[in-house]
């Protein structure tokens, strides 16, 4: 990581990117890549028992590279694998042309990062309203259910999915 590569005025932009615009339930909400990358470091900040520097700075720069792209929405990327394959290299390039290359994340962090990108998400959408049973919100949330049993932090995470029974978490058959 050789963050002098940045400039500072670019990354300052990065962050300017507008999430969800293609989302009707939550394009007015005017979430940025900077409230999104701060969060998702809080969450993790707040949860970790230790994450490691490579992972505070992936969550905080992750989505960077979206200033070259936008925030492109889901469905499309999934609906066309080449055009994925071709964001995640333009978004790749233009996160390295910030910040430099980037630490390995170990498997551990990986599964960590999702988790905390997928619980802001989650809270975001929820804290504005947005349906949550469908666009995929329930599998979304029976996942953080899971990785939240599995990290041992059920307490704190499960009464943000809407799980308040004392029973633990099950997934549906």
């Amino acid at each position: 990581m050789n963050l002098a590569q940045g400039n500072l005025l670019a990354i300052f932009h990065a962050g300017l990117v507008h999430r969800w615009h293609r989302s009707p339930f939550l394009a007015h909400t005017v979430d940025r890549l900077d409230g999104h990358q701060g969060r998702v470091a809080r969450i993790i900040l707040m949860l970790h028992p230790s994450p490691s520097r490579a992972l505070i700075f992936h969550a905080l720069t992750h989505d960077d590279g979206e200033s070259a792209t936008g925030d492109v929405p889901s469905p499309a990327k999934k609906a066309n694998p080449i055009l994925r394959r071709e964001l995640e290299i333009m978004e790749d390039e233009r996160r390295a042309e910030l910040w430099g290359a980037d630490d390995p994340l170990s498997q551990s962090d990986q599964l960590w990062f999702h988790f905390a990108d997928k619980l802001d998400a989650f809270m975001w959408a929820k804290h504005h309203r947005a349906p949550m049973d469908g666009d995929g919100w329930p599998e979304a949330r029976e996942w953080l259910a899971l990785c939240a049993v599995e990290f041992g932090r059920e307490r704190e995470v499960l009464p943000l999915l809407g799980i308040c029974s004392g029973k633990p978490f099950e997934v549906a058959a």
